[in-house]
């Protein structure tokens, strides 16, 4: 079948459409704030629609715009993941239900198996309020019309959720046409924000097409599916000036008008590449995100760790970069004492975001500590912020986190060799551990900016520790 909404999204009367306007003022850079007040609707009966409309003129002409898309510079998720079901929402949640939409078909593409995520179920996750730390509300209103951001549940769902686990969470944001595309080939469906305005889209026989070239406030969460390079230029409201559209799943039109196409000439903005596991049985963590890119940095190689206590085995570790370039790290696991190195492997950070780096050999732990150093800078969780509608609060507890301040890359020589006695071969051995030990530097200390040289006050490392059963 070359059309791709024949089945989808051809209807013979009038489309609901809806905009999810920014609500939030201030956020971490890496994305921008969704919301829109309204009432939510849910359905996958391809007979309903939902309850609150706004009228969107459908071009009658389908014999003038009769385009059919052929095989070249063509792909569509749709066809990788048939058993994907749309879900369609009526309030300030476009963010999580395209965050959601990027997960389940991100599982599909590698694991060839269908699962579900609940958007409700990370909007409660992002605004609960039984926690003293991470993303507290300010005012009083619904979870689900605080509206959010595609970090925001990188920061959250990083920490577990639900039996499922964050694997990693890529930022595409001015990456380029091609590392959409590569991303969207090899992971799955991609978050992306757009601007949400009724005026820009329009129908074309039997497609819903978006042009906003000039890139307003970018207001609506989507989930990129797909690309035509070569979707006529003048399907389009305002004609675009290349041919070309992102495939776009819009959690706001129901089943009836899920899919749109975008121009290439409207910017995206806030991409993001989910993908989530179902093989981790628990993950530890002192720190509640990584806003704003925070990073410490000590010269050539920087190391922090997290003091962890929990018995299991120990399968994975999960961190952030904070450069848009690769990172080499190397992860030590030592005892809670600092004294017993149980297991090394180095590792490379590949891109922007967050990663999970699963061991080469799961570790039996109960009381140790994950040693990082990191090439570039050691991502911290950073000062508590506020913003207009809610804050980003962190804490950092004494014995969780510590920078190291000496030459830890020399650590491995910690015995010292003295003068030989006579009648022996070689020196005794002298432990020089606590010689390490001592240049650990507690992050919760007061005087931990002087210590390190920042203005601000780094709080506790993002280093995370993923069990499996």
């Amino acid at each position: 079948m070359k059309k791709l909404l024949i089945t989808l999204v051809m209807i013979t009367g009038l489309l609901s459409m809806y905009s999810c306007s920014n609500k939030q003022n201030s956020q971490s850079d890496k994305t921008a704030s969704t919301t829109r007040p309204a009432e939510e609707t849910t359905t996958d009966d391809a007979s309903a629609e939902p309850t609150t409309k706004t009228q969107i003129k459908k071009d009658p002409d389908i014999f003038t715009y009769n385009y059919v898309h052929g095989d070249e510079g063509y792909f569509n998720l749709l066809s990788e993941t048939p058993e994907f079901k749309t879900k369609s929402y009526e309030k300030a949640a476009c963010w999580a239900y395209a965050a959601a939409s990027s997960m389940e078909t991100s599982y599909t593409v590698r694991t060839g198996s269908s699962i579900s995520v609940d958007p409700n179920s990370i909007i409660n996750l992002v605004w609960d309020t039984n926690k003293s730390d991470g993303f507290i509300k300010k005012v009083d209103a619904p979870n689900s019309e605080m509206g959010g951001s595609a970090w925001m549940v990188t920061e959250t769902l990083s920490r577990g959720f639900g039996g499922l686990t964050l694997e990693s969470a890529v930022i595409l944001t001015d990456k380029g046409r091609d590392a959409l595309k590569n991303a969207l080939r090899s992971r799955g469906g991609v978050y992306a924000n757009i601007p949400e305005s009724s005026d820009k889209k329009e129908w074309y026989g039997d497609y819903i097409t978006m042009n906003d070239p000039r890139g307003g406030t970018p207001s609506h969460a989507i989930t990129i599916i797909g690309w035509d390079d070569n979707f006529p230029k003048n399907y389009f409201d305002e004609k675009a000036s290349q041919d070309g559209a992102w495939i776009a799943y819009n959690s706001t039109e129901g089943l009836l008008g899920s899919y749109f196409y975008v121009s290439y000439d409207t910017p995206l903005n806030d991409i993001v590449s989910f993908r989530i596991s179902d093989k981790y049985s628990s993950v530890l963590s002192h720190d509640v995100g990584n806003e704003n890119d925070r990073y410490i940095k000590r010269g050539d190689e920087t190391t922090v760790a997290n003091v962890f206590h929990g018995a299991g085995n120990l399968s994975a570790v999960g961190t952030y970069n904070d450069f848009d370039e690769a990172q080499d790290i190397k992860i030590e696991i030592y005892d809670s004492g600092f004294r017993t190195l149980m297991y090394s492997q180095d590792a490379t950070l590949n891109y922007h975001g967050y990663q999970t780096i699963d061991l080469d050999s799961p570790v039996s732990v109960a009381d140790y500590a994950i040693v990082i150093t990191y090439t570039k800078g050691a991502p911290v969780e950073g000062e508590t912020i506020n913003y207009d509608t809610y804050d980003y609060v962190t804490s950092c507890g004494s014995g969780q986190s510590y920078v190291f301040l000496g030459d830890w890359k020399n650590k491995a020589s910690i015995f010292h060799a003295v003068e030989v006695p006579e009648g022996e071969e070689e020196a005794p051995a002298v432990d020089h551990t606590y010689d390490y030990i001592k240049d650990l530097k507690d992050m919760s200390d007061g005087n931990i900016k002087e210590a390190l040289g920042i203005d601000f006050t780094p709080n506790n490392c993002c280093i995370k520790a993923l069990y499996t059963y």
